[in-house]
């Protein structure tokens, strides 16, 4: 199979009318010109969520609707391979989540199930601080603990990818270093960390910040708390919710120009009731508005990004950011994070994603 594209992103480069050779789910060739089976404005690697609860009434801790109806949702949105995420909810909910989650990736592994491939579970909750619950529920918050931990992932360990802790509660940066020590990414997030105990964190195996700024300990000239510590840290990644709502354009861009496109991600931070018509909706028991596309909890507090990936590059590009960076923003640096080799090179996976003009997913390859 041959790709012609008008811009082909190699590393941080856009090059110039392009075809990329793909045999066996594998990029083997890039060169110029010459026939192609297909012609796209953009190719570009495949997206990769570290951050996604649900979308389009979807989510594994609050319902039943079918988890193969939202991957190819997310697939239709660029998005080739996500951590589901899942936040604080009753210890049975959350054991629940992880059943349907691994039996959801053994399908896969068997080649049974279509769409975004799911690379694991992003445990968002429950080590977090009440101080800084966001839309978690304070009740189902716990102290973080190796013992509390096990009891939360026995028989579901290979599964768990990445774990947000609030390193200043008590027992944090011992957890947060033994789950390092296993291979589980870990970052900061929830919390209301002093920037000496950031750095603490940053120094014990924490490597990256949760939803930047948001439910956060806010960034202040004699009190520079997580925020700070994460920016000035060139270890650490920054994740960003890139939907103009969570974060004002300029937080965005100061993150940029702090972190850079190798150390800032985009991440949806999608739910439940992301991608559902304006309105009121009960989810769990649970009441949630959904407004101009973003959803909230009763009381106001945001609940959940209100665009996929997709469209998180485009937010991006449109406050001046270029489009190189975003795109890489959203696929390889992500990517690189769990060692996923997502850049368009010969020898690595084709998993790569066509834009048309305007950066509107035109089509999707992910065989592999």
């Amino acid at each position: 199979m041959k790709i012609f594209a008008q811009k082909l992103l190699v590393g941080r480069t856009f090059l110039a009318n392009q075809t990329v050779t793909v045999e066996d789910g594998q990029i083997t060739a890039i060169g110029g010109g010459g026939p192609a089976d297909f012609s796209v404005w953009a190719l570009t690697p495949g997206l990769v969520d570290l951050h996604c609860h649900g979308g389009q009434g979807f989510d594994p801790e609050l319902n039943e609707r079918p988890l193969p109806e939202f991957l190819s949702i997310l697939l239709c949105h660029g998005v080739t391979d996500v951590l589901l995420t899942l936040g604080a909810e009753p210890l049975p909910t959350m054991r629940r989540a992880l059943a349907v989650v691994q039996t959801a990736m053994q399908q896969q592994a068997a080649g049974k199930l279509p769409g975004a491939h799911i690379l694991g579970v992003h445990l968002e909750g429950p080590f977090l601080s009440p101080e800084r619950p966001g839309a978690m529920p304070p009740a189902a918050l716990l102290p973080p603990t190796l013992a509390a931990y096990q009891t939360l992932v026995q028989g579901y360990e290979s599964v768990i990818r990445q774990v947000t802790l609030a390193p200043e509660l008590p027992g944090a940066l011992e957890l947060g270093a033994a789950l390092a020590a296993r291979g589980i990414r870990v970052q900061a997030g929830h919390t209301d960390a002093d920037y000496e105990t950031a750095q603490r964190a940053f120094s014990a195996g924490f490597t990256g910040l949760c939803h930047t700024f948001n439910a956060c300990r806010p960034l202040r000239h004699r009190d520079p708390g997580v925020v700070a510590a994460a920016l000035l840290d060139p270890n650490v990644t920054t994740e960003c919710i890139c939907d103009l709502v969570h974060l004002h354009p300029a937080a965005l861009q100061l993150v940029y120009h702090m972190k850079g496109p190798e150390a800032m991600i985009a991440v949806s931070d999608s739910v439940a009731t992301h991608g559902l018509p304006d309105g009121r909706y009960t989810v769990a028991g649970q009441d949630y508005i959904v407004q101009n596309g973003v959803s909230r909890c009763a009381n106001g507090t945001l609940d959940g990004g209100g665009v996929y990936l997709d469209g998180a590059v485009r937010n991006l590009q449109s406050i001046g950011i270029p489009a190189q960076d975003a795109c890489l923003m959203a696929s390889t640096t992500p990517a690189a994070l769990l060692g996923l080799p997502r850049t368009i090179h010969p020898g690595h996976p084709a998993v790569l994603v066509g834009w048309s003009e305007g950066w509107q997913v035109e089509r999707v390859w992910r065989d592999s």
